[in-house]
């Protein structure tokens, strides 16, 4: 049977003094203020990563402007910081975004750098998350400062840590949540229980993906616990998968209809009556909780007879856990009443206080709950979105290289370890432990938000902060080996480890140079769009840019082959992380301070274009140059109604008008924002015989039908037009259909064009369709015109 470690506790032991009392002397008060003044190397590499989270999270954190989503999270964060109050509902999530970000507008005023501050923050503090894990069972300590440095780099959590979004909450409050079990496992001690408690309380006010990561949690300690006590629990629950899966293709058969649509959209209670008496009575339903009461019967057996007789059911089944393992922990965590009762405590009052508004909407605690796991359940068969089901498998790999091509080796080393452990009959390492939690954490989210119906950009920082500690924990292992052994080895073998380690950043390098070369070469017109194309020149000999990949792959090879040169492979990986890390530095300084605000990667998705804040600018200007104050009158209609709600609102003559214009009154307004989406020519020709007009994109958003759309079949849309952008055969399509769409893109990578076109599209965002947009027309009354001119064009 496989298990993990039994790390016994550590004891303190008191020696006796040999010194007499008189001449014992106490610490230096001022031993502090030494420690201070001569800070060691770990410290002083944690106070860099401190200072560069600090300087990137924040700096020049409101030039952006605010996204669709941030603009109404700003907005209604603001109406509750003016004493308008805040009343949760399911379709923005968890209410404790809008109270940090209204204390931010009490505190800094409020602005759209004051609106990110509370994500920047914590931003800051997931990069310092890690130092938290140093125990030399868990991270240790270079695999700590390496996950610090592996976060602050990742492109997609820095982009996210600088967006009003729930994510990053959420993402914060998840990696303390898995330091707080994984510290507890170590050292069962009540601060970490409470810890724990406290950050699911908060957790379930952030984001309903949490759900998601808790219950991966529970699964994964809850397998543990079963291989420790009662490994027959494991036949139970495939027997129960085994039935399930009868009974679901049985009721196929019969014809069954699926289960009843959940009233998501402001469902009233009769609605909500109805949807639960025929989700009561319908076959799967009652089917599936037969099969779940079996199951419940048969475990409870199956932990009696594993329980030691005359003991009660906690120290009868956990009792007898040795020190270390997950069924210990359980054992002394359920025996903890005064841990329990405290965390739980403070859980709920977190809860209760965010969720109440502070105690002034008591509704929210069933909004909540019940609203909330409703709601995002429906948004499951609405797919808003539409994303294919390969949307993460694409999107991840573009922003965390490092973390991407570690993880299937993560998970060899993982499996290696436990088929050892189970042939030999070896107890497994706390570190082992903590390697397969990352690695079923990664698999568990990346299948559960692969699978949900609606798939946006942002969940990716969910995928990339497990994937990101593991590859921690396995570059730490290397970098503990190799600190380990340096002392050891001769003056040779050194410079053989720097040499390979210099040779292999050197190889990995040339080749990003080699590809960036060649692939830069003239523009031509490809079906109607302006492209890059190939170098002439290289593509007489493209197969020699891949000489130095294959080389470092030999390099590899040759060094794993040789026991005696086995250890210095070491230095030829640190080597080419060291290479990609600069890669995801160059990634991410242009996706997040260059191009923020242009959707050229598809993790930008949809962004409000900064024409819009420019726009805001100059109609503060004219509103004080004509007004003098904030007085000027502005109208503007749905389509421009966010983020406007949020940019206009210190304009207290701003009206919103709905959809249609038909008539102007007798003093018309100075000026009107009107979307395309609602303009009809009649309105367009009222209104130019008073104002000027002139039109700007609002949003704008990535191509997604000519760029990764076009990788696969997805064939789980609901809009067949979504489906296959790579074919003309039409739907139904088959799983075949769907494998023989994934080899046909994976194939065409052997076209050079092809290769130079993903390398452009990674590297530099050079795109094969022009973005799409979102336009607006901004109508100024013509007596206006000469004031706005001025500011919009400077007098030019």
């Amino acid at each position: 049977m496989v298990r993990e470690q039994a790390t016994q506790p550590e004891q303190t032991i008191q020696q006796p003094s040999r010194l007499p009392r008189t001449v014992q002397l106490p610490q230096p008060s001022f031993a502090w203020s030494w420690q201070l003044l001569h800070p060691t190397l770990e410290q002083v590499a944690y106070t860099l990563l401190a200072l560069a989270a600090i300087v990137t999270r924040f700096w020049d954190l409101g030039s952006r402007a605010l996204h669709h989503d941030e603009s109404l999270h700003a907005y209604f964060s603001w109406v509750y910081a003016e004493g308008r109050g805040y009343i949760h509902h399911p379709l923005m999530h968890g209410p404790a975004l809008f109270h940090l970000v209204a204390l931010a507008f009490l505190l800094f005023g409020s602005s759209d750098f004051a609106s990110r501050i509370p994500a920047a923050l914590f931003g800051v503090a997931l990069v310092l998350m890690p130092a938290l894990l140093r125990d030399e069972r868990l991270l240790g300590r270079w695999g700590a400062l390496i996950a610090s440095l592996l976060l602050l780099c990742s492109p997609s959590i820095l982009y996210y840590s600088r967006f009003i979004r729930h994510d990053i909450f959420a993402l914060a409050g998840t990696a303390l949540l898995a330091i707080a079990i994984l510290r507890y496992l170590e050292h069962p001690e009540r601060r970490w229980l409470i810890t724990g408690l406290a950050t699911i309380g908060f957790l379930l006010t952030t984001h309903e993906v949490t759900y998601i990561l808790i219950a991966l949690f529970i699964i994964f300690l809850g397998i543990a616990v079963a291989f420790r006590v009662a490994p027959a629990l494991f036949w139970v629950a495939g027997a129960g998968l085994v039935a399930e899966g009868a009974l679901i293709s049985i009721l196929h058969r019969l014809g069954v209809g699926s289960l009843p649509a959940i009233p998501w959209e402001n469902p009233s209670w009769p609605m909500v009556r109805a949807f639960l008496i025929a989700l009561l009575v319908h076959p799967l339903i009652v089917g599936t909780a037969g099969v779940l009461l079996l199951c419940i019967l048969a475990a409870l057996w199956v932990l009696n007879r594993a329980r030691q007789p005359g003991e009660g059911w906690i120290d009868g089944l956990l009792g007898q856990a040795p020190p270390g393992s997950v069924a210990y922990a359980l054992h002394t965590g359920l025996r903890d009443q005064t841990g329990l009762v405290a965390g739980i405590t403070i859980a709920l009052a977190i809860f209760v206080t965010l969720y109440t508004s502070i105690f002034t909407n008591l509704g929210g605690l069933l909004s909540g709950t019940f609203g909330a796991i409703g709601y995002w359940l429906g948004q499951h068969d609405v797919q808003r979105g539409e994303q294919p089901w390969f949307y993460y498998l694409l999107l991840t790999p573009q922003y965390e290289f490092i973390a991407v091509l570690l993880f299937p080796i993560g998970i060899l080393l993982v499996v290696a370890q436990a088929i050892r452990a189970l042939i030999r009959g070896h107890e497994l390492s706390s570190r082992w432990r903590l390697r397969a939690f990352l690695a079923f954490w990664s698999l568990g989210i990346l299948a559960a938000l692969s699978w949900a119906g609606e798939k946006m950009p942002w969940l990716v920082v969910h995928i990339a902060l497990p994937l990101t500690l593991l590859a921690a924990s396995l570059l730490g292992g290397l970098a503990e080996y190799l600190v380990r052994h340096w002392a050891h080895w001769e003056t040779r073998q050194r410079r053989l480890a720097v040499g390979l380690a210099g040779l292999s950043g050197l190889l990995l390098a040339a080749w990003f140079f080699a590809f960036a070369w060649a692939s830069a070469g003239p523009y031509t017109t490809v079906q109607n769009q302006l492209q890059r194309v190939p170098r002439p020149e290289a593509l007489a000999h493209w197969r020699w840019l891949w000489l130095p990949l294959l080389l470092l792959l030999v390099l590899i090879l040759a060094l794993s082959i040789d026991r005696r040169l086995r250890q210095f492979t070491l230095g030829v990986a640190l080597g080419c992380t060291a290479i990609l890390l600069l890669a995801q530095i160059h990634v991410g300084w242009r996706l997040t301070y260059r191009q923020g605000d242009v959707p050229l990667d598809m993790l930008v998705y949809v962004q409000t274009s900064p024409q819009v804040v420019q726009l805001t600018h100059e109609l503060e200007t004219l509103s004080h140059e004509t007004t003098g104050g904030m007085g000027l009158d502005i109208w503007y209609d749905s389509g421009t109604q966010w983020p406007f709600n949020w940019y206009l609102r210190e304009f207290p003559n701003a009206r919103y008008f709905g959809t249609s214009l038909s008539s102007l009154p007798a003093q018309p307004p100075s000026i009107i924002l009107y979307s395309l989406e609602f303009l009809t020519p009649q309105t367009d020709t009222l209104l130019r015989s008073r104002y000027t007009v002139i039109e700007y994109p609002m949003r704008w958003w990535f191509p997604e039908e000519q760029t990764y759309r076009r990788f696969a079949i997805a064939p789980e849309l609901k809009n067949p037009a979504r489906q296959n952008y790579q074919t003309s055969q039409p739907p139904p399509y088959s799983a075949g259909d769907v494998l023989r769409s994934v080899w046909s893109s994976i194939a065409s990578l052997a076209k050079p064009d092809e290769q130079a076109k993903l390398f452009r599209l990674v590297m530099y965002r050079e795109l094969p369709a022009p973005i799409g947009s979102y336009r607006f027309r901004v109508y100024i009354r013509n007596d206006l015109v000469p004031y706005f001119d001025q500011l919009h064009y400077g007098g030019q």
